[in-house]
């Protein structure tokens, strides 16, 4: 019953083919910021929505970054990286930190940031963000022009007032949403399944 109610459904809409290259399709994703350190301490901070968790045993998050980006040059370098978890709030200080260059500017300075310390790496995570997740370099794949860098999560900090149970508590936690371009999103509420 329930499949002739979804069939009946689908028959109302219609359907085109878009450019393969479009992965926006995938969108809207979750915005990040992800800092790293190169060897002589200088920080550097550039946003991120190719990230995502790829294993539980061992825990392993990827995140696709630009071959010719200074975030890759510092990561490879020392290893270590912080994956900050940002919401509404950090809007326009996520669009800037990922529509500038560090190679031109300190962005740790132009965007005001502060460094909130980690426990087991070197990378510090970002005062104000809504956690952030201390992770250390595992392997990386190439894969067109980003490179794949798998990394092990060695710890993970949340504000207590935005976690909960389920996860973020998204009538606190306005997680930021990537759309595209200047284009961001915010999600609306909490769904849950029916049980079996």
């Amino acid at each position: 019953m329930f499949s002739i109610v979804i069939n009946r459904c689908w028959a109302m809409y219609s359907y085109k083919q878009i450019d393969p290259s479009e992965y926006r399709v995938l969108h809207p994703r979750p915005a990040y910021l992800i800092v790293s350190r190169n060897g002589s301490g200088r920080l550097n901070v550039m946003a991120a929505s190719w990230v995502s968790p790829v294993s539980e045993e061992p825990p392993l998050i990827i995140v696709a970054i630009g071959r010719g980006s200074l975030t890759r040059e510092y990561i490879l370098e020392t290893k270590e990286f912080t994956i900050n978890i940002v919401g509404e709030e950090h809007l326009n200080l996520t669009f800037k930190a990922g529509t500038v260059s560090g190679r031109s500017v300190d962005k740790w300075k132009m965007l005001g940031l502060e460094e909130l310390p980690s426990k087991y790496i070197s990378v510090p995570g970002i005062k104000g963000s809504y956690g952030f997740i201390e992770c250390v370099l595992n392997k990386v794949v190439e894969a067109g022009e980003c490179d794949l860098l798998f990394c092990e999560p060695k710890a993970i900090h949340v504000r207590e007032d935005l976690y909960t149970r389920y996860g973020w508590d998204l009538k606190k936690a306005k997680i930021l949403l990537h759309i595209g371009g200047r284009a961001f999103t915010i999600p609306g509420k909490l769904l849950l399944a029916e049980k079996k």
